[in-house]
């Protein structure tokens, strides 16, 4: 991203110290001045349009500024409220989207839109959550799956993860989204209008400005271009306290799948050792090295840990599904119970020894979050 070194909108005269601007040289570096061929436009882009230089519209860049200056602050005012997405599934932009969304706590979208995302939330919302579970049993090693059912659970993973992995735990709908090419992304456009979500756009002069709430005017088919304005509304939104819970929600569900993994992987390495011992030993008593006698009292000692083992494991699981019966009866939103279980807080016994300043400590929790859990558990 080029270096921000101006923090004074031309237009206005306001100082912003929040977020900084770009100059104009910074965006004719990358190209964001030119539009598309004179054919192919929409008259409607007429005022933020300089001239028409061999065929081709340039863009007027002072109005880009302009409209950045809007965009940006309106950005900042709705990452402070809730989540932003960010849309961008063409070539160019794929890639950049992601890597900046994922780096300062976006939800995005880059592979294909899915219909019914804002229209039809909740039923998009329970198939996310499938997912999650989903990935979790195969972390665990597809306990109780055969090996075809494992690789229909893995095609299955890959192809919900194409359209769902930039929104995994997008527990309500946007504050805001932005989208790059109004045009590419006209089926998100719909639904977020039909909805009343605020829209941010990088739009291009064959664009229909009227269509987005806060347009930005400038080249949307450059890749320098797309990421020179994406990490800069990546700089917005880092930092606000909704995005740094998506950053952590993230991070503890990849240390999650980890783990889970590696238990697994350790678990099939046992079993595996026990067979072999036991081969060991069946083809040591066929050949006559040792006797029914002499392995007797192995099998046995073996049988007991084994059962000691199964009954430790037992009583577990029995407290750990007690604890959660308590916690579920609480009442409490699932986020808040993810933030609670990944803090190593799983029972209400728990809950009530923790003051208010022990509670503010814990990850992905507020204010908000810590009234409705001290209602609960009076």
């Amino acid at each position: 991203m080029a270096e921000a070194k101006k923090e004074v909108s031309k237009k206005t005269g306001t100082e912003n110290k929040s977020f900084q601007m770009p100059e104009l040289l910074d965006l004719l570096k990358v190209g964001a001045h030119f539009g598309h061929k004179k054919g192919a436009w929409d008259p409607k882009m007429q005022r933020y349009i300089y001239e028409v230089r061999n065929g081709t519209h340039i863009i007027d860049l002072v109005k880009t500024l302009e409209s950045l200056q809007k965009a940006l602050s309106a950005l900042e005012k709705y990452s402070q409220n809730g989540n932003i997405l960010i849309v961008g599934t063409k070539g160019q932009a794929a890639t950049i989207v992601q890597s900046v969304a994922e780096e300062v706590g976006m939800f995005y979208i880059n592979r294909r839109w899915p219909g019914g995302l804002f229209t039809n939330f909740d039923t998009i919302k329970k198939s996310v959550q499938s997912l999650v579970k989903m990935e979790e049993k195969l972390a665990r090693g597809g306990v109780g799956l055969v090996k075809k059912e494992v690789l229909l659970l893995e095609r299955d993973i890959e192809r919900l993860n194409k359209m769902y992995q930039g929104i995994k735990f997008m527990d309500k709908l946007p504050e805001a989204i932005i989208v790059i090419d109004s045009q590419v992304e006209s089926n998100a456009i719909k639904e977020a209008r039909n909805v009343g979500i605020p829209i941010i756009g990088l739009i291009d002069t064959n664009c229909d400005p009227d269509l987005i709430d806060y347009p930005i005017p400038a080249n949307d088919d450059s890749l320098k271009s797309i990421s020179l304005f994406v990490n800069l509304f990546g700089s917005v939104v880092t930092g606000s306290k909704r995005s740094l819970s998506i950053t952590s929600l993230r991070r503890d569900n990849e240390a999650l799948l980890a783990k889970l993994s590696k238990d697994a992987q350790e678990e099939k390495e046992r079993q595996l050792k026990m067979e072999a011992e036991e081969k060991e030993r069946t083809k040591a008593l066929r050949e006559g090295k040792i006797t029914s006698s002499d392995t007797g009292s192995v099998v046995r000692v073996v049988k007991r840990e084994k059962n000691i083992e199964e009954e430790v494991e037992q009583a577990e699981e029995v407290k750990k599904v007690e604890d959660k019966k308590g916690m579920d009866e609480l009442g409490l939103s699932v986020r808040i119970l993810k933030s609670l279980d990944a803090a190593g807080i799983k029972s209400v016994g728990q809950l009530e020894s923790m003051s208010d300043e022990d509670l503010m400590n814990v990850k992905g929790l507020g204010e908000k979050s810590i009234k409705d859990i001290k209602k609960a558990i009076k």
